[in-house]
Formats: C-alpha cells, sequence, structure tokens
C-alpha cells in the first residue's frame, strides 16, 4: 500500500482492508514499515522498544503479533526512521525486507500487506520488492494527483531492476466526497489514466475509522454498520474478485 502524498488514508486502508480480509476468512499479515508506526498505534501498540527494524538487523525473530483470528501484525516505532542510512551500505540493501522478514513468513498467510511509509526512498524500494502488487490509495484532489508520475516512475525502475512481476494492483479513492466538483473531476482523470484498475468503491470521509484507531480496533469492530465499514467491505470484496478468490457479485 503505497502513495509518498501523506495524509491520503494508506494507514487507515491497511488495517480496515486487512480486517475485512481476515473476516473473509483470508489469513492476513500487516506490516509496519512506516518510521511514524501509526498502523501499530492503530491497534494499540504504542511506544514499542522493538519492531520489524530489529528483525530486519537480525536482533530478534519476527515480532509478528496476533490481533483477532486471522489477523497479525508486525509492528514498527520510530526507531526504523535511521534504516534507510544503517542499510545505505549493504550489499543487495534493497532486498532485506524480503531476505529477514518476508521469506520467513510468507508461507503462513494468504495476504501480505505492507504499509509503506510517504517517501519514496530504500524503505519503500524494499517494500516494492518484495511485492507481487501495488494498491495505491488516493485522496481525490490536484496535489495528490501530480504526486502519482513520481510513484509510477519508482515502480518503472523496480520492475526493470528488482522485481519484474510487480504491478499496479489497484487505485481507490478516500475521503470521497461526490458532492464537490473537483474530487468528480480528478476521478475522471485517473480513470483515465489506470482505466480497469481503479476500484469502482470510493471510500467516503467518515469520522469512525480514526475514532475506531484511537481505540486502536479496526472499523468493524468500532461500528460495523458505519459508512467507513461498509465501504471498506465493499473494496474488500473487490480485493477478493480480482484475486480470483470469491464470484463478483452484484451490490
Amino acid at each position: 500500500m503505497a502513495n509518498h502524498k501523506g495524509g491520503v488514508g494508506k494507514t487507515s486502508s491497511v488495517q480496515n482492508i486487512g480486517a475485512g480480509l481476515a473476516r473473509a476468512g483470508q489469513r492476513v499479515l500487516l506490516i509496519d514499515f512506516d518510521p511514524q508506526a501509526n498502523l501499530s498505534d492503530g491497534f494499540g501498540y504504542r511506544d514499542l522498544e522493538f519492531g520489524i527494524f530489529e528483525a530486519m538487523l537480525g536482533e530478534i525473530d519476527v515480532p509478528v503479533v496476533e490481533l483477532q483470528e486471522n489477523l497479525s501484525l508486525i509492528p514498527s516505532h520510530i526507531g526504523l526512521a535511521g534504516a534507510e542510512m544503517y542499510f545505505s551500505t549493504y550489499t543487495a540493501r534493497e532486498r532485506i525486507l524480503t531476505k529477514t522478514v518476508i521469506n520467513k513468513v510468507e508461507k503462513d498467510f494468504d495476504f501480505i500487506i505492507i504499509d509503506c511509509p510517504p517517501s519514496l526512498g530504500l524503505l519503500t524500494i524494499n517494500a516494492f520488492t518484495a511485492s507481487s502488487g501495488i494498491y495505491i490509495p488516493l485522496d481525490a484532489e490536484y496535489f495528490s494527483m501530480r504526486g502519482l508520475d513520481n510513484l509510477q516512475e519508482l515502480i518503472n525502475r523496480v520492475q526493470e531492476d528488482l522485481n519484474p512481476s510487480l504491478d499496479i494492483s489497484g487505485v481507490f479513492f478516500t475521503k470521497y466526497d461526490n458532492r464537490m466538483v473537483i474530487k468528480s473531476n480528478v476521478r475522471k482523470v485517473i480513470r483515465e489514466k489506470f482505466g480497469k484498475k481503479v476500484f469502482e468503491t470510493h471510500i467516503r470521509n467518515n469520522i469512525a475509522v480514526a475514532e475506531a484507531q484511537a481505540q486502536g480496533i479496526d472499523v468493524f469492530s468500532y461500528d460495523s454498520k458505519c459508512n467507513g465499514a461498509l465501504d471498506y467491505y465493499q473494496l474488500t470484496q473487490e480485493v477478493l474478485v480480482r484475486q480470483n478468490l470469491v464470484a463478483a457479485t452484484s451490490k
């Protein structure tokens, strides 16, 4: 899950798509790969002294925390901010996440979703190298749209040099309000650019998503009937359809 523009609902989407997939019976692992550690915080894991950085260093075993049935987390903390400098002199530094974490846990899960940092540096390159596909959450605004070119350029470079199977699996809109003309205009441009990769489901503005995170739970656990839960449920169903795990049905 990647977008180098902050504030687009990336972490919220990792949390709630992951929870939705788990509720659908998929074994899901979420990886907090952002030094801000918002995903860990959103599940109630705050101010940790260990996390994925220590696992990448080989100091600890991969710290997989079971959150609920079918849903687990590898947490992070602010120490990950030093990873880019620390690993900059390593050989095959773009594959450190794959070698130290992904290879050790992938057999135990159906989905592994990595919450990338809002940057295009070494951490994001590691995430892209380890992944089979990228989901891009997008706030339907002008500046959010402009940043996609830089993201696409990085994806192309990783495809050419590190991970030929990498592709954009889907693009979806967050904080959506169909009453705003700018949202509809940006949506049209993005559909012209990405075609069928754009999901039909939009995530509407919904305060319940943030309220759930403040309590350390996903939106389904907080209020399964709110707009946020309904939208993320529909988006999760689209993900499953695209992965050929369920048959398409009409809404």
